[in-house]
């Protein structure tokens, strides 16, 4: 949408909106950034600010903006997981191809903590909207319109694995949630190219985790070739797109993948998987149950005092917080966040600032079927290194 087609009453709602966030510290000020979170909630103020609001914390907790560069990122991402920039669209959206049939989903999984996935994948989000910011001219149609991306979703060699490894599926709902939440109004259209029947179950199995707009959006094409060009063709300038997928654009050796800007994928080399050493030697054992939490509680008598954790899991992932307890209030110390304890131990420490209770939970409320066995040793330790508590 652009700002030049707001009626009297949107405007209105736009400026009450910018009163209500007046406190916010935003990323971007402007009014066409506001203007997408109105959208989103049909230009209902309260559930707008709600929305941007919430995002915001998230934003905090992950520290978005201060991303660090791709480059610091983990290598096998870098080097096995097929998404890049290949140009823009007659919209002048920023154009992202993502070869995820070519890619070995398992094997980046058991490479890569899943906070660094997240951390790879919304590090590319940010720098498109960097660069949108800083080149208008090229990815926006005027300075009144709303920045935007267009996806070519290439399933070229996507079979049943891609299904089948449960992690796979969870990081990618959970990764259309985070898009949802935090960058609405940002998908302009998804081509989906290449897919074979069975990509049906996917896409069903994706459908509550995306929008009715979005899901709007989505163009899916099978193996007719000729078809799903001709559909990118009435998108694209040819020299905005890779030869491989009907236009001009190549590598500058002339390779018409243009693998220069995104990878092919590939199965992943074990010499990248995690070593499991998840050694249970001095650790004690609980079982969370599935769809409920463990917490345990621990007196910290000395502020600065320092709590450590080292502690795996048996079964899958389980989502980790510390909170200190203010009257009968869990003030979050150590943020709520799935760990990906099952594939390498979780170890970690906090000063302890204040005195008091201090809450550490282990949550497994998310997984409706499984239960996780919890190996932990969490200690407190003076400054003196002299233990004051263990559980």
């Amino acid at each position: 949408m652009d700002l030049k087609q707001l009626n009297d009453d949107q405007r209105a709602t736009l400026e009450q909106f910018r009163e209500a966030v007046n406190d916010c510290k935003l990323p971007d000020s402007s009014d066409v950034y506001l203007l997408r979170w109105l959208i989103a909630r049909d230009f209902n103020i309260a559930k707008a600010e709600t929305m941007l609001r919430k995002s915001l914390e998230w934003r905090q907790t992950n520290r978005v903006d201060e991303m660090i560069d791709e480059s610091e990122l983990p290598e096998v991402m870098r080097k096995y997981f097929a998404v890049g920039h290949t140009g823009v669209d007659k919209y002048k959206s920023y154009t992202v191809t993502v070869r995820y049939g070519a890619m070995d989903m398992k094997g980046i999984l058991l490479s890569v903590k899943k906070k660094n996935y997240f951390m790879y994948l919304t590090q590319k989000l940010e720098t498109s909207i960097r660069e949108a910011k800083t080149n208008p001219e090229r990815y926006t149609l005027s300075p009144t319109t709303i920045y935007q991306v267009t996806i070519i979703l290439d399933l070229a060699g996507f079979s049943m694995r891609h299904i089948t490894f449960k992690p796979a599926l969870d990081i990618c709902f959970e990764m259309l949630q985070m898009n949802e939440t935090n960058y609405p109004e940002f998908l302009r259209r998804v081509f989906v190219i290449n897919a074979p029947k069975i990509f049906s179950i996917l896409y069903s199995l994706s459908k509550p985790f995306m929008h009715e707009k979005t899901t709007s959006n989505v163009r899916i094409y099978g193996y007719n070739v000729e078809q799903w060009k001709a559909a990118l063709l009435e998108d694209f300038d040819p020299q905005e797109l890779p030869a491989c997928y009907g236009g001009t654009l190549t590598d500058p050796d002339g390779n018409p993948n243009c693998i220069t800007m995104v990878n092919m994928g590939g199965e992943v080399p074990k010499s990248y998987y995690f070593t499991r050493n998840l050694d249970a030697t001095n650790k004690k054992c609980f079982t969370v149950p599935n769809g409920s939490k463990e917490q345990l509680e621990f007196q910290v008598t000395q502020a600065g005092a320092i709590l450590k954790w080292d502690f795996h899991s048996e079964g899958g992932d389980i989502a980790f917080a510390v909170y200190r307890k203010e009257d009968s209030q869990l003030i979050a110390v150590v943020p709520h966040d799935r760990i990906d304890c099952h594939v390498i131990p979780e170890e970690g420490l906090i000063h302890c600032d204040e005195t008091g209770v201090y809450v550490v939970e282990f949550d497994n409320s998310f997984s409706y079927f499984r239960s996780k066995n919890v190996w932990y040793s969490i200690t407190i330790e003076s400054s003196t290194s002299e233990n004051q508590n263990d559980k």
